[in-house]
């Protein structure tokens, strides 16, 4: 119907009229609509009527019906905030096309006309189209493969009354009848290709001839492996991960015993130079960081770039994600609140006036750690003497607890053998406590090698 669109013919007067095209197999409830339910009405003209005539098998273009063509797509990346396709490699495809099914079509083209002035013009427009045939693309798919086809004029009636016409009024009909070739398609396979983000090969210590003829036994031969002994792992760029102050950085992979400038490393790389090798595109404030917990799980951060640094990834965590708090037994404090402490202080700088029973501090410096104390004479700070006025020794990095009469350490950082985790709810921020370094951070801080972080675009 689009091939017999747009043709057009001149009347009497000079106006050029465009003659409408109708799909001509209609029901019989549409033909009654447009008889206005009478037989009296005698259908307008001109316009051309098309309709599929014949539909066969065709047993001579058969090929091997369980051939599979797979083709590989390579796509630019597009940004859809200018509109425009980037210089960049964006998603890759492969596409599983099933062999097609022939068939052999047969199309009519009726041309209704009021008067052999019309016919002759609107045959003349169509005819010279096809000597003999028109070639046709269907789609500017490019992997369709059944995409292009011919049309080809293969008989014609120029008239369906019979000379003389005496007194009859029935409209004079021309008829082209086509033919081409078809393909019924079956649904194709698509499938978006992933990229290897990160390869682990884990290197055993089996002597040789351990393993013998124990392969029936899986478990035999793993246990025959022996011990692992080195761990390869492989990601793009080869980076590490620093995380300090919501902030993450691409630093070369470290070795053991490496020193690193937290505060300005001097080997910081640009996040532009591995956005482009994962697959995805990144959205800022929805793309993600994923950092791996020692137990396994994973702290999620949605992250975006820093606009004036672009090595600094400006990370918002998700508190669902973080590692739940250690609990601390206390002799006062509710236990709900065990894994958690009221506030990071100073002692030196800070004075706990109105002390109740369970609050906790975790002190960041020593209290009456000198030579004098127990010395005759010595008085120490008021702040933190017990309610007897009698003074305490508190050390740093440890957690207190106001029992009511004096300060109890509940946690004791010279003694601690994993990693503890505590929230400080006056600011919401969790902390943890690594015993191999004897210092406090933020639970998700540190160094990540490349085993231990991931990008999820």
């Amino acid at each position: 119907m689009r091939i017999m669109s747009n043709f057009s013919y001149k009347n009497a007067r000079g106006d050029v009229i465009r003659v409408p095209v109708r799909y001509g197999d209609m029901t019989r409830q549409v033909g009654q609509i447009l008889r206005k339910n009478s037989e009296n009405t005698i259908p307008t003209a001109p316009f051309i009527a098309c309709y599929i005539k014949d539909l066969q098998y065709d047993t001579s273009r058969i090929q091997d019906p369980t051939f599979v063509s797979t083709v590989s797509v390579n796509e630019r990346k597009f940004d859809a905030a200018s509109n425009q396709y980037l210089n960049t490699q964006g998603s890759n495809y492969t596409v599983q096309r099933l062999m097609p099914t022939p068939y052999l079509a047969t199309f009519s083209a009726d041309i209704w006309a009021t008067n052999t002035d019309q016919k002759l013009q609107l045959w003349e427009q169509i005819v010279v189209l096809f000597n003999p045939s028109l070639e046709l693309q269907t789609t500017d798919n490019f992997i369709d493969w059944t995409s292009i086809s011919v049309l080809t004029l293969k008989t014609q009636t120029f008239r369906s009354r019979q000379i003389p016409q005496g007194v009859e009024q029935d409209i004079d009909i021309a008829n082209l009848e086509f033919e081409t070739h078809v393909w019924i398609t079956p649904p194709a396979k698509v499938m978006q290709l992933g990229v290897i983000t990160k390869i682990i090969a884990s290197v055993f210590t089996n002597p040789q001839g351990t393993i013998g003829s124990e392969y029936a036994d899986g478990a035999s031969v793993l246990s025959s492996l022996g011990e692992i002994a080195t761990v390869s792992v492989s990601t793009p760029g080869e980076y590490d991960l620093l995380v300090l102050d919501n902030v993450a950085q691409l630093i070369l992979g470290q070795q053991q015993g490496d020193t690193i400038s937290i505060p300005t490393p001097n080997n910081l790389n640009s996040w532009y130079r591995i956005l482009d090798l994962y697959p995805g595109s990144f959205r800022p404030g929805l793309s993600q960081i994923r950092l791996t917990k020692p137990t396994g799980s994973e702290i999620i951060a949605y992250i975006s770039l820093n606009p004036l640094d672009e090595t600094k990834m400006q990370l918002s965590i998700d508190a669902e994600t973080i590692p739940q708090n250690t609990v601390i037994e206390g002799p006062s404090r509710n236990s709900n609140n065990w894994g958690t402490v009221d506030a990071i202080v100073n002692p030196e700088t800070f004075n706990p006036s109105n002390t109740v029973a369970g609050i906790r501090y975790l002190i960041l410096e020593n209290v009456n750690i000198n030579s004098e104390y127990g010395t005759p004479g010595y008085d120490g700070p008021d702040a933190w003497k017990n309610s007897s006025g009698d003074d305490q020794v508190l050390y740093a990095n440890d957690i207190i607890e106001w029992s009511g009469t004096a300060w109890v350490t509940v946690f004791s950082s010279s003694s601690a053998i994993d990693i503890t985790y505590i929230t400080n709810t006056y600011t919401g921020v969790q902390y943890k406590y690594d015993p191999d370094i004897q210092q406090w951070s933020k639970s998700f801080e540190g160094i990540y090698d490349k085993l231990t972080w991931r990008l999820v675009l």
